[in-house]
């Protein structure tokens, strides 16, 4: 859906400044959206997750965990899926503010594409390097975020998301290098991107961040002693869908959570490269950016 016809409609949740700051910006951060009660049930459901990562030894398509995990000190870095198996995260979404926050950015049809629990391990949690999503999964046209939920108090130190600056402006970057895709933008081509232009969006528990899928976005490993659980619904208006296999599959692919869908998709004019086939799914972007999977 086109930004004029989003702004027509009064938002729910977010303030129009917030709202116009987004569409400049391409991302933002929004403090106290989750009430103590839901952020209670999605705690609950990261210990869940956690404690079921204790019987791994090895990823799998679910559950990706750093080379040191042990069942002692269990080091999970991503859940994939997590609605799948987490009543309470797919009600954040539709019924929860979730959904009201997404409307509030892609207008009153929002469809579902992918969710993803990420975490940052205390003392050196895998960093994220610079990209955009859009080359992960090129989308129809760009009517495509992602929401991040704190789930626990995120700080400097941490690792928060941080983005550049109306970078969802300009171009689209390759995120092969010589050929073979590395999920990232390669040191030869960060030139183009100022990342002195940079916005932190760390926050408290609760908070949240929403960044367009062509902002350019990364976080730096956490240092400190603290954990940092984010929740990822990532999600596009009704009029856009995706062009290539979903990476991360799910039973609520697709599927319409606000709103009254009318058959009808928008197509972006333009030209960019698609990604490696994802038929198979893959493990993480972490587990890409550092090289401990096969493309």
């Amino acid at each position: 859906m086109k930004k004029e016809d989003i702004l027509k409609f009064k938002p729910k949740i977010i303030s129009e400044e917030k709202r116009l700051e987004f569409f400049e910006d391409g991302g933002i951060k929004v403090e106290n959206v989750l009430s103590a009660e839901w952020l209670q049930k999605c705690q609950k459901a990261v210990n869940n997750f956690i404690n079921e990562s204790r019987k791994l030894k090895k990823s799998n398509s679910i559950y990706d965990i750093q080379p040191n995990h042990t069942k002692e000190n269990p080091k999970l870095r991503r859940v994939s899926s997590p609605c799948d198996y987490n009543d309470d995260l797919w009600r954040l979404l539709t019924e929860g503010p979730i959904g009201d926050v997404a409307e509030d950015i892609l207008g009153p049809v929002v469809r579902f594409y992918q969710s993803k629990l990420n975490f940052k391990n205390p003392k050196g949690g895998t960093e994220v390097k610079w990209h955009q999503d859009k080359p992960y999964f090129p989308h129809t046209n760009d009517s495509v975020i992602t929401i991040g939920v704190y789930l626990e108090n995120c700080t400097d130190a941490q690792g928060p998301l941080e983005i550049i600056k109306t970078s969802h402006q300009k171009d689209v970057i390759d995120h092969y290098d010589d050929g073979k895709w590395v999920g990232n933008i390669s040191e030869k081509n960060l030139s183009k991107i100022n990342l002195e232009d940079k916005k932190i969006l760390k926050g408290n528990a609760g908070s949240i961040t929403i960044h367009n899928y062509r902002t350019v976005h990364g976080s730096k490993p956490n240092n400190s002693e603290l954990p940092r659980p984010l929740m990822l619904y990532v999600l596009s208006s009704g009029d856009s869908v995706p062009f290539t296999p979903q990476p991360l599959k799910s039973k609520y692919e697709q599927a319409i959570v606000r709103g009254k869908y009318d058959n009808k998709i928008r197509c972006d004019s333009g030209e960019f490269i698609i990604p490696p086939n994802w038929s198979n799914g893959y493990s993480s972007i972490f587990a890409i950016q550092q090289k401990e999977t096969p493309n």
